[in-house]
């Protein structure tokens, strides 16, 4: 077996008044103890903190709704070449897409244009997955290490409790 890297993103909804933060992991399974390990773990959120129910998932700019949610069954992945988002408002700068590119979920929400990228706006995201400048320096040179290897995509697994 080879070595697999893979993203997992969990949330606990709506614990604070404010706004909630999460963790995206880097983490890697293979054939050896040493091989299955958490490699990174990051603050990261999703939504804004009036959007961040488990429930508003399915509606727009609520927070990345989980796979678990999604209909068909589907997984995500992140593509490890970013757009470059210099321009766009909130992300100014790399922007790491998150496929499928739309979903639909069990509830009927039809969501889209997910990533992963620095939060440059006011605190929050419209639905993606987002952190601070600092935080995303050490995810953006995590992914370049990975891409260096020839990988190009992650599977990633989001958790909403």
């Amino acid at each position: 077996m080879s070595l697999l890297h893979f993203l997992t993103f969990s949330i606990h909804s709506d614990r604070d008044n404010g706004l909630d933060n999460g963790r995206l992991c880097l983490r890697s399974v293979g054939d050896t103890d040493a091989e299955c390990r958490t490699l990174n773990v990051w603050v990261a959120t999703s939504s804004l903190a009036n959007k961040q129910t488990a429930e508003q998932a399915h509606e727009l700019y609520g927070m990345i709704p989980p796979d678990y949610r999604l209909n068909p069954n589907r997984a995500y992945q992140v593509g490890l070449n970013p757009y470059d988002s210099r321009n766009v408002k909130g992300v100014e700068g790399s922007f790491y897409p998150i496929f499928p590119v739309e979903v639909l979920t069990d509830k009927g929400g039809r969501r889209s244009a997910f990533g992963i990228h620095r939060d440059a706006n006011t605190p929050g995201s419209l639905g993606c997955v987002v952190m601070s400048g600092e935080r995303f320096v050490t995810f953006e040179a995590s992914m370049k290490a990975l891409v260096a290897q020839g990988i190009t995509r992650l599977p990633l697994f989001v958790t909403i409790t």
